[in-house]
């Protein structure tokens, strides 16, 4: 599993991102950093809560996402900063504000042709977000 910072952002680049995004990258990563301070996941094994957020970013760069949805899959819980997200970057915002408005039943319910971006996005890191459990044995 991928967790940390350089290790996301040498994925970053086999997979075809470029370094321009993978600033981006950097500069989400300095926002969930500081709001993980100090947290760990609180599912066992315990492991810090950044290491989730960045393996989360990284099933996502597997998929093949847009820069857009990889970054809101390293910030999609830190939700008490989101003035900051929104200057970042607009689309990462709507998608991270979305990210707990927005659950899989009702997104099952919506026409894939009628689904937004941000819905498709949100869905997308919520996908991602139960693989790292997984990976992680945190659903074991």
């Amino acid at each position: 599993m991928i967790e940390t910072i350089n290790s996301l952002c040498e994925f970053a680049k086999t997979k075809g991102y470029t370094d321009e995004e993978t600033e981006f990258i950097k500069q989400a990563h300095e926002i969930a950093q500081e709001y993980s301070k100090g947290r760990t996941r609180f599912r066992k094994p315990k492991r810090p809560f950044l290491n989730h957020l960045i393996s989360v970013s990284a099933i996502l760069m597997t998929t093949g996402a847009n820069i857009e949805t990889v970054v809101a899959g390293l910030l999609h819980s830190v939700k008490n900063d989101m003035p900051r997200i929104y200057a970042l970057n607009q689309t990462v915002g709507e998608i991270v504000d979305n990210y707990f408005d927005i659950t899989v039943g009702q997104v099952k319910q919506i026409p894939f042709a009628e689904a937004t971006k941000v819905q498709l996005a949100v869905i997308a890191i919520q996908m991602a977000n139960t693989v790292d459990m997984i990976l992680a044995k945190e659903l074991v």
